[in-house]
């Protein structure tokens, strides 16, 4: 039996095959590849040539050309409407990751996997889109962040509205947090505040809130702060424990 959260994703590729080959396609490569040379040097030609390289080089260490490309899209994404387009067919497999991280939106108010990833895409054009013309040197892991904590907040948000009960005293404060409408950076001021009041140290804090809250993995948390992921596993932990004296 095929999955749910299949059926998005094969919409999205039929639409994304459509287009992919066509002389529009070419035109915006070339677009996209006159302004950024490091699109250029791909040699890709079109733009699903160029989302079939960055899908075989994503996540590899070696390919350190890839982000640097993801960055260029981002920054250059003005010059085609397909440029955005082909930024969200090569991010799909982080996607279809981060969905899986939020347990594919159960405890929400979705219908099953597909709506939750539906929205989860949704989200991630939004965020795409958003960002065009900035130069992020981080843009790959940056993206899925951003998308994460957005569709981590839409999940607490439904679950608050439902009225499920929460685990511990830490989700409790956050959903109320959420549903009070404020900022992401707003969101992590109050709650870092917060937990200083059960007397957190404030690194362990913020160490607690991007794992728990924005979803963030120990090896992104390390690369975005420059320290090792026992330094932040043991931060996390000792966070945790001192929530629960």
């Amino acid at each position: 039996m095929r999955h749910d959260w299949i059926r998005p994703i094969d919409q999205l590729n039929c639409d994304w095959r459509a287009v992919a080959r066509s002389q529009s396609s070419r035109f915006a490569y070339e677009l996209l590849a006159a302004r950024e040379p490091n699109v250029a040097l791909t040699g890709a030609g079109d733009l699903e040539a160029l989302v079939g390289q960055l899908r075989g080089a994503i996540g590899d260490s070696g390919a350190t050309w890839a982000p640097q490309v993801v960055q260029a899209m981002v920054r250059s994404q003005a010059v085609h409407p397909l440029v955005a387009r082909a930024i969200l067919q090569a991010l799909l497999p982080g996607l279809v990751t981060v969905a899986r991280r939020l347990g594919w939106g159960v405890g929400g108010d979705w219908v099953d996997g597909g709506a939750f990833f539906a929205d989860l895409m949704t989200t991630a054009w939004e965020v795409i889109t958003e960002w065009s013309g900035q130069d992020r040197s981080y843009a790959l892991p940056d993206l899925l962040s951003a998308i994460r904590c957005r569709m981590r907040r839409q999940v607490l948000g439904r679950r608050s509205r439902r009225e499920i009960p929460t685990g511990s005293d830490l989700d409790h404060k956050l959903v109320q947090t959420i549903s009070n409408g404020l900022s992401d950076l707003e969101i992590l001021a109050k709650t870092i505040e917060d937990l200083d009041g059960n007397e957190l140290d404030r690194t362990d804090a913020a160490v607690l809130y991007g794992s728990r809250v924005l979803g963030l993995s120990m090896t992104e948390m390390a690369q975005l702060t420059g320290r090792s992921r026992r330094f932040l596993a043991d931060r996390r932990r000792r966070a945790e424990t001192q929530l629960c004296v």
